[in-house]
């Protein structure tokens, strides 16, 4: 897949415009019928995302927590039947573009000649276009619009609203219903304080690259990547007020039967039960015995049949 940050399309596309927070199963459905679309008509499929996230921009401290950083919402894009995608820097020069002027950079821009949005779909400053006005402007400028059905599943729409929720609530299999796929965090490992190697519990800190996580506490996990291979293990994800009141999230997972240097290497983290909330500990030695029952009950989870 070629990624396009600021560069024009070398080719007219159809193209599937949204947010894609999560690639769920919404998601999948619009970027399959883009390239079934584009192959239709011998042209490039394509999708356009946007970073940050619109919400992210206009109330940074409201916005939702994002289920995908912007390397897995790529990565899950180019495992579907799309050959460009298009990443619009979401600032104040293009959160001012007016819907005309919005319109007007699809068909020349982004050389659309078929689009495929949300029922939900809004666009240019205020908010004021609609599928109803693209698909109007389409026929001026020459662009096919179309508005993906509702994908639902136990009666509800698909969304990556519901995702969030599913997650907070930690039921971790209707989060994977609506995903396809268990959820997952990836990220590049990173340097932390050590704190866990000084007791017992050495952890792979993986880099969040998102401002808020969907999930937080203590789960049962499995790593893949590097040398992992589904290793199963403990992580902690939060603030971990056990050892610092404030600062921002991390991703810490010890890993059973690893030894080895992970450093700058990418992990995929799959969260399979969360175990506890994060909570405060008196001493390190109160911590430590904690993790030792956070290890017991983990192992107890993957000992048990997986019923998604």
């Amino acid at each position: 897949m070629k990624l396009l940050r600021h560069a024009a399309s070398p080719a007219p596309t159809a193209i599937a415009i949204g947010s894609f927070d999560g690639v769920h199963r919404g998601h999948q459905a619009m970027l399959a019928r883009v390239g079934q679309a584009a192959r239709e008509r011998g042209i490039s499929a394509a999708a356009l995302t946007f970073e940050p996230l619109p919400r992210e921009y206009f109330a940074p401290l409201a916005a939702p927590a994002r289920l995908s950083s912007l390397a897995e919402k790529l990565a899950a894009i180019a495992a579907s039947d799309i050959g460009i995608a298009f990443v619009e820097r979401f600032g104040a020069r293009f959160a001012a573009l007016t819907a005309a002027e919005f319109e007007s950079r699809l068909a020349r821009h982004h050389r659309a000649r078929w689009v495929m949005v949300g029922q939900d779909f809004r666009y240019g400053a205020g908010r004021k276009g609609d599928s109803a006005s693209l698909a109007a402007a389409g026929r001026a400028l020459g662009f096919e619009v179309e508005v993906l059905p509702a994908v639902t599943i136990e009666g509800a729409r698909v969304s990556s609203t519901r995702v969030r929720e599913a997650l907070a609530s930690a039921d971790f299999a209707a989060a994977a219903r609506m995903l396809a796929r268990p959820y997952a965090i990836c990220g590049r490992v990173v340097h932390g304080a050590r704190r866990g190697r000084v007791m017992g519990f050495p952890t792979a800190n993986v880099r969040l690259a998102r401002p808020k996580a969907a999930v937080q506490g203590i789960f049962a996990v499995k790593c893949f990547g590097a040398a992992t291979r589904g290793l199963e293990g403990v992580a902690s994800l939060g603030i971990n007020p056990a050892v610092r009141s404030n600062g921002p999230a991390t991703l810490e997972a010890f890993l059973f039967d690893f030894s080895g240097d992970l450093y700058g290497r990418r992990l995929t983290i799959e969260f399979v039960k969360k175990l506890r909330d994060e909570a405060h500990f008196a001493s390190l030695d109160e911590l430590r015995a904690q993790i030792e029952r956070d290890c017991d009950a983990a192992r107890e989870v993957f000992r048990a049949p997986r019923t998604w």
